[in-house]
């Protein structure tokens, strides 16, 4: 059954650490810009589903035979509380670039982008640079210049409760890649445009600095394929980070992410009838709609992640910064047993994932990203 894990490396990817001058509540001052090129790497075999399936259930009949009642993969329902389950391997390689410019000392223009590496085990043709391998069983993979995002940051104003307030919009434009059928294609993004609108907060002090954004993301309507179009749900944006000065040379920083989906994902009847033609999701209807949905597209994520980072001052206006990221949201399993994720591995929380009310993951991958950053300020 086809993985959309591309979304999750998009976010993971973006839980980079640099300057509180930078991805924050401050905006640069006109004619200066704020430079990083970031190498990342992706890797997940899980994710958390509300999608339980059937193991093979055979009856015997009175002739002797046996009567297959369920196929092994069947739908069971769509609507479980989240669990972990195996799926296929995906990893992700990325360089990319960020800047910040100041167009004016309360404007500040932003783009990023960059060329990613993505491979998986998953059986599917490709539209993209790498070889076809639907056939063969190797893993397959796809090349290319992913999404593109510009953004305006308009501080709002200098002292909020000692702070500066901005707002932010960021577009994102699918308009370098060739985007192909995702139900068997694997592609460097969702293939529709995004707009981000989010407040931030950031609070500096004599130890570091703080930032809290939050803001809502609308994902507009796929119509590339027409008539096998979707939209993504709409999702709420919520981050925490901070860093500390631990010496002249050495910041310690964090972060935290929250994204919740606000349910509005649509397919339409024509997609939902391909995949399940095409594809193992066999249940069509309301079932085969949301199996699309919440698996083969991944429309409807709900993900907490969390990340660390080292950034060391290597040279004047110059960082170095070494992150990682992981996906948070399921703790103890029914049985008592440890997450086995990450920085998590062998870790218990003292809560279960079904008992984190809206801040459980759903349909979300569990991945890590590591990333190295080398940013540049003037």
């Amino acid at each position: 059954m086809r993985r959309k894990m591309i979304l999750a490396f998009s976010l993971l990817a973006g839980c980079i650490f640099i300057s509180s001058n930078a991805i924050a509540a401050w905006t640069q001052a006109k004619g200066h810009s704020y430079n990083q090129l970031t190498l990342s790497y992706y890797s997940t075999a899980e994710k958390f589903t509300t999608i339980e399936k059937f193991e093979e259930e055979k009856v015997l009949q009175p002739s002797g035979s046996e009567l297959t009642v369920h196929e092994e993969g069947d739908i069971r329902r769509t609507d479980a509380k989240p669990f972990r389950n195996k799926e296929e391997s995906f990893t992700a390689t990325k360089m990319s670039y960020y800047v910040e410019y100041g167009l004016l000392d309360e404007l500040t223009f932003i783009l990023s982008g960059g060329y990613e590496y993505v491979k998986s085990n998953d059986l599917r043709t490709q539209g993209n640079s790498c070889q076809l391998h639907k056939l063969t069983g190797d893993d397959v993979c796809t090349a290319g210049v992913g999404d593109i995002i510009l953004g305006l940051r308009q501080k709002i104003s200098n002292n909020v409760a000692g702070g500066p307030l901005s707002v932010q919009l960021d577009v994102k434009v699918p308009e370098a890649y060739e985007y192909d059928n995702p139900v068997i294609n694997q592609n460097l993004g969702d293939g529709q445009y995004d707009a981000l609108l989010k407040l931030k907060y950031g609070h500096g002090f004599s130890w570091g600095y703080a930032v809290l954004d939050a803001g809502y993301k609308y994902r507009f309507e796929n119509t590339q394929l027409d008539p096998l179009t979707f939209k993504p749900a709409d999702t709420v944006i919520v981050s925490i980070s901070g860093g500390y000065n631990a010496t002249p040379w050495l910041s310690i920083r964090g972060k935290i992410d929250w994204d919740k989906s606000v349910g509005n994902a649509e397919v339409s009847d024509d997609l939902v009838k391909f995949a399940s033609d095409t594809i193992v999701t066999k249940p069509a209807g309301e079932r085969g709609k949301n199996v699309v949905i919440l698996d083969t597209l991944g429309l409807k994520k709900d993900s907490l992640t969390a990340g660390l980072a080292l950034a060391f001052t290597v040279a004047k206006n110059m960082q170095l910064v070494a992150s990682y990221d992981w996906a948070l949201g399921h703790s103890c399993t029914d049985d008592g047993g440890f997450l086995n994720t990450g920085a998590l591995k062998n870790t218990c929380f003292f809560f279960k994932n079904e008992d984190m009310g809206p801040l459980r993951a759903s349909n979300s991958s569990i991945g890590s990203t590591v990333s190295l950053a080398l940013a540049y300020s003037h």
